[in-house]
């Protein structure tokens, strides 16, 4: 081994291996280089990426390459960035890193080739580049003249070689140029060629320049070298490679370590021999042999080394702080237990190891070789604790026995748990002995003493001799006392030789205690949850000195244990690696994978090795050694740089460059500043800080993100300070970065002035302005005060209509009803005559008052449209059975057709259609003298349906069309009102009612042809919503007699009322008013029952629900001359099932009750008979 390594320590190199799964672009890494700030910079097939330690920042096509693959990267003089590719020439990136410049045979006379292996720089400021098959380049200090070299035929002092692959420069300047036909250095005017010879194969693979000038070539064949002197050798290494063929140096560090490709993988020189260093790849989860390109020290000291099929491998500078040994299947010599579950001192020197291999294993850790002193100790169980009691004999426990090893003679006596002598207590058994000789074994189940020989002289189980029951035991040892001390989940106990017994620690805290260890001048340290604590022994209790908590950074997690070191520092094993306390700094460092340990996984507690103070501790991956006098904390911190400042202004990302004056504007946001401090050894425990004066009352911690937004800055100039931490806790110098928040442009100078120019010419016209408005706001004001008087007068026209519609339909129920009950009567014919002109009348005057309604609906926007399936050709025969007779009455014919491609079913408000074409025909029949009414239906292109009503009467001019469809307007006026009747609404409310349904309706007359009317609607063509095929008329079901009760306060409406229903064959029962509605429904079943809504005391809504209250099932109809369109669903929501409005007819009345009344849902049958009871 080195002789640089600390005495004692067996050097373990664990190179940590770095693949797409940490960043990095691509496995295949063709070239690395580092920067003058410290970046590393590294070619890969799939980009050229940039590592500050924390993150890879990769550069593709999208950002400005012109291909993605990259062959080599170097670092000239100026800080600028070359690179070659394989299908784009050579490429350079600026110093500022914000341009690249290209070479390729596009732009640059004289270039063959735009494939470029290799590129290198000399201090003159000229460049190099060698293509794979054009020669090698040459460009000026000036950047623009390339001057090409190739191979000449029988000239040695040409160019050997047409692919260059590799360029390197010596100490003093010297170029030499590795190709496929040999190696060859530039004199200034030619090439001075290697003799072939020296060399182990023509084909060149790598060239390593040392810093003395000695120069490596690797080929196929071996490596040869070229030492300073000028001489040459084919087999440098022969003495200590043995039978292992050299490939490559692929580096001679700084310490004066070698690094070889060997054919195993990675090789180092050790003293006696060249080793091999086995490389686990987390990727492939195994060993693996990667193919070497080449290796690079950073300023460090790091090595990385550089692979073109997995990834890129690094191995910090403080590797040898850290031995490692590994179970090793193909080699017996390792460690037989890959987790070392125990470790113990021997009296001899050497370290007792136990583990999950069952073997019990003897180290001399100065020479790191390993003896096999017993295997298979625990009979298939794993081994968890180790001992060597002070006869020498050693002692091991697995989960469910004990065995005692004597090492001289080899001999083995095992306890079980089973054993009806001596048994031992169920689980793993941590060890001890006392100044008497008495072995303690603690368990989670209790503790055990033995004598020397294995005998059982004492067993404790949990809650017996002040042992609590749930006591989970995490340590056994001697206190300062020399007295026999637990800890675990209870805190402290120690044993009371006199009485027997455990008892707590005086002083001891509450809480569990992971472990505790003794210092000097009676300290006791105790590892606590989160934190570790310091105790002064007095001899009779502990008092707390001094705690280190999470507030010092120290972890929030369960230690596994604890040891001093000889400078007093306090080292803790945890799932998170090394934790390293030194108390008189208050400060903690965590160790883990990143700092060479195999793993970050420690379960157990760390073990001291008396005498030289070394310390073992047992990961899941192998057996850590290390001195902790050699871990260093290093003195100097790395260098800390503003990598990019950046804003987001508008929508769009704005860079600046911390080297030049930044001006932000004001309107700029999210202000991003990235720090990062150029460690590659654990970066991704730096810790950064900020601090803006003005804005930031102290430091702001970041952690390690070494980032700091600010979401927006007000106009000001700014100064920002930066600091960093590396992972060892040493500060960085402050870096100070200066910025101005310009302020907007309205807080500039001249933008003031502008203002107050402004300023005193809009004081000049406010007075005016003002004026002006106060007149607009008083001709607005007289506006909005017509309008809320023309609203509040459609208002009170609405409200009277509908009240006048209540007030006259509540008579006309009279008029109406008794003018039919009169007709069922024997009448004269004059009489008949009579009565039915009373009845025209007052049908008249009804149609009147609802086309008043309607039109009131309409105007205050509450016209309320029914939608719902209907089927057409009902419609259709409907309107036929009202108008033809009709028609014929005046001598008219009258005819209904329907197109075939007319849909049978569609969707809206059947009503609202029926009543535009009952006016439309009544209309047509009126006017008619002679001839034809026709009614046709036809489909609308692309969804409705058009309805055609034509006549041959008079026909209307254009005058007359123009005033058609206006309110109380006839053709010809006062002469058509005389002559045929009618108010001149009906066409009006069509139109509107039409437009209401998104429809229209258009004319097209003629005088003397006749007048055709088109109402086009949007109807949805819906399917048969009944499920069923249509069929044929079915015969009426015979009148049914039904059992009603009537609650109506007006005694002619009750009249009219009970003498339809009489007619019609039905028990009626007549009652005023709600309270005897109610006694009459306890006494009488009925059928159904009709309410007025508008009776006095109890409404007929309040009725209705104290009906339904009281369990009344039967059908209930709102009878109600209201005219509102709230009136139906406020009934509705009472809970009536059906609702009619005053007045009504005979026929009305009949189709009602069939509908309300369900054929099986009668109270008595029709044998009662057909009278009036009146209550």
């Amino acid at each position: 081994m080195s002789a640089a390594v600390h005495a004692g320590l067996p050097e373990t190199p664990r190179p940590r291996q770095l693949t797409v799964a940490d960043g990095l672009p691509s496995n295949r890494i063709n070239g690395i280089a580092e920067d003058r700030s410290g970046y590393l910079w590294i070619a890969t097939s799939d980009g050229l990426s940039r590592h500050d330690g924390v993150d890879f920042r990769t550069w593709r096509v999208d950002q400005g390459l012109h291909d993605n693959f990259i062959w080599s990267v170097h670092v000239d003089a100026g800080n600028r960035v070359w690179f070659g590719t394989h299908q784009a020439g050579l490429g350079v990136f600026d110093a500022q890193r914000r341009r690249f410049r290209y070479f390729d045979r596009s732009n640059t006379p004289g270039m063959a080739s735009d494939d470029v292996w290799s590129v290198v720089s000399t201090s003159d400021g000229v460049v190099w580049f060698g293509t794979a098959d054009a020669g090698l380049y040459r460009i000026g200090g000036d950047g623009k003249t390339v001057t090409r070299f190739m191979p000449r035929a029988g000239d040695p002092r040409s160019l050997p070689h047409a692919g260059v692959g590799q360029l390197v420069v010596a100490p003093e300047g010297t170029l030499w140029i590795g190709t496929q036909g040999g190696v060859a250095r530039w004199t200034g005017r030619d090439f001075e060629r290697v003799p072939a010879d020296a060399l182990n194969s023509p084909v060149v693979n790598g060239l390593t320049m040392e810093r003395d000038g000695t120069l490596w070539i690797a080929t196929p064949n071996g490596v040869s070298v070229r030492r300073p002197d000028g001489t040459y050798s084919k087999s440098p290494w022969a003495a200590l490679a043995g039978d292992t063929k050299v490939l490559h140096v692929l580096r001679h560090d700084r310490r004066g370590q070698y690094w070889f490709d060997v054919p195993a993988g990675l090789g180092i020189n050790g003293e006696s021999a060249i080793e091999s260093v086995p490389l686990y790849s987390t990727v492939s989860s195994g060993l693996v042999r990667p193919a070497w390109i080449g290796a690079h020290e950073d300023r460090e000291g790091g090595l990385w080394f550089v692979s073109y099929n997995n990834g890129l491998w690094y191995l910090p500078a403080n590797w040898r702080r850290f031995s490692v040994l590994s179970r090793r299947v193909d080699d017996t010599t390792s460690i037989a237990n890959a987790h070392v579950r125990g470790i113990a001192p021997s009296a001899s020197g050497h370290m007792w190891l136990v583990g999950t291999g069952g073997v019990l294993d003897r180290l001399d850790p100065e020479t790191g070789q390993v003896a096999h002193v017993a295997r298979d100790v625990g009979s298939g169980y794993v081994l968890a604790d180790v001992f060597e009691d002070r006869r020498g004999h050693v002692w091991a426990s697995w989960q469910e026995g004990l065995a005692r090893i004597d090492p001289a003679s080899g001999s083995v006596t095992r306890w079980n748990r089973s054993d009806t002598t001596d048994g031992t207590l169920f689980g793993e058994a941590r060890f001890a002995q006392t100044a008497d000789g008495t072995v303690w074994l603690a368990t989670d189940h209790g503790v055990q003493l033995r004598d020397e020989e294995g005998r059982v002289q004492l067993s404790l189980k949990g809650g017996e001799s002040g042992l609590p029951a749930d006591f989970s035991i995490e340590q056994i040892g001697r206190g300062p006392d020399g007295a026999l001390w637990l800890s675990g989940s209870n805190g402290l106990l120690m044993w009371n030789g006199g009485s027997r017994r455990f008892e707590p620690v005086p002083g001891t805290p509450r809480g569990h205690v992971f472990g505790f260890a003794n210092g000097e001048r009676e300290t006791v340290w105790l590892a606590r949850f989160g934190a570790v604590e310091s105790y002064r022994w007095d001899g009779a209790s502990l008092a707390l000195v001094s705690g280190i908590d999470t507030r010092s950074s120290f972890p929030a997690i369960e230690p596994s244990g604890l040891v001093i070191d000889i400078a007093g520092n306090v080292w803790l094993t945890s799932v998170r690696g090394l934790i390293r306390v030194n108390p008189a700094e208050r400060s903690v460092r965590i160790y883990g994978v990143h700092d060479g340990l195999p793993g970050q996984e420690f379960e157990d507690a760390p073990v001291v090795r008396p005498g030289d103070g070394r310390i073992l501790a047992g990961a899941t991956e192998g057996l850590v050694i290390f001195d902790p006098a050699a871990v260093r904390e290093r003195s100097t911190p790395p260098r800390l740089v503003i990598e990019s400042i950046g804003a987001l202004r508008g929508e769009e990302q704005v860079s600046f460059s911390p080297d030049a004056p930044i001006g932000l504007a004001h309107d700029d946001r999210e202000v991003r500043i990235v720090a990062r401090l150029l460690s590659f050894n654990d970066a991704r425990n730096h810790a950064y800080r900020f601090r803006l004066d003005g804005y930031d009352a102290g430091w702001v911690e970041t952690g390690a993100s070494g980032e700091r937004i600010f979401s927006r800055l007000k106009p000001g100039h700014y100064r920002l300070q930066v600091q960093a931490r590396a992972a060892d806790n040493v500060w960085s110098p402050v870096q100070t970065v200066a910025f101005d928040v310009q302020p907007p442009w309205w807080r500039a100078g001249w933008a003031t002035m502008a203002f107050l120019l402004a300023g005193t010419v809009a004081v000049l016209s406010l007075a005016t302005r003002y004026r002006d408005r106060v007149r607009r706001r008083h001709a607005w004001q007289m506006a909005k005060q017509k309008q809320d008087l023309v609203e509040q007068a459609s208002e009170a026209k609405t409200r009277f209509l509908a009240t006048l519609g209540h007030e006259v339909r509540t008579p006309m129920t009279g008029v109406l009803g008794m003018s039919e009950l009169l007709l069922s009567t024997p009448l004269n014919p004059q009489q008949r005559g009579h009565v039915a002109a009373i009845r025209g009348a007052g049908e008249h005057l009804l149609r009147l008052v609802n086309d008043a309604l309607d039109l009131a609906r309409i105007e205050s926007g509450r016209l309320e449209l029914a939608d719902e399936a209907f089927d057409l050709h009902a419609l259709m025969d409907e309107l036929a059975g009202l108008v033809g007779p009709l028609a014929k009455q005046r001598g008219l014919a009258f005819a209904s057709a329907i197109a075939d491609d007319t849909p049978r079913h569609v969707r809206g408000d059947v009503a609202r259609v029926r009543q535009i074409l009952l006016n439309l025909l009544g209309n047509a029949v009126k006017f008619t003298e002679r001839g034809t009414v026709s009614l046709r239906v036809a489909k609308l292109a692309p969804q409705g349906i058009c309805f055609e009503v034509v006549d041959t009467g008079p026909g209307l001019n254009a005058e007359q069309r123009s005033r058609l469809f206006r309110r109380f307007e006839q053709a010809e006026g006062a002469r058509t009102a005389a002559r045929y009747g009618g108010s001149g609404l009906g066409l009006a409310i069509s139109q509107e009612l039409a437009a209401a349904m998104d429809g229209r309706i258009e004319i097209d007359s003629t005088p003397g042809e006749g007048t055709r009317f088109s109402v086009g609607l949007p109807l949805e063509t819906v399917a048969n919503p009944s499920g069923r095929e249509d069929v044929g008329e079915t015969d009426a079901p015979a009148p049914r007699s039904f059992s009603l009760l009537l609650v109506e306060d007006d005694p002619t409406v009750a009249d009219v009322l009970t003498g339809l229903l009489r007619l019609l064959g039905h028990h009626v029962v007549h009652v005023p008013h709600g309270l005897a509605a109610l006694a009459a429904v306890a006494t009488t079943p009925f059928d159904a029952a009709l309410l007025d809504l508008d009776l006095p005391g109890m409404d007929g809504l309040a009725l209705a629900r104290q009906l339904r209250i009281q369990g009344f099932t039967q059908p209930l109809i709102a009878v109600t001359a209201r005219a509102d369109a709230g009136a139906e669903p406020e009934a509705i929501e009472a809970g009536f099932d059906h609702f009619i409005r005053k007045p009504m007819t005979k026929a009305m009345l009949m189709a009602l009750l069939e509908q309300a009344i369900p054929t099986d849902g009668r109270v008595q049958d029709s044998s009662w008979p057909a009278e009036v009871v009146s209550i």
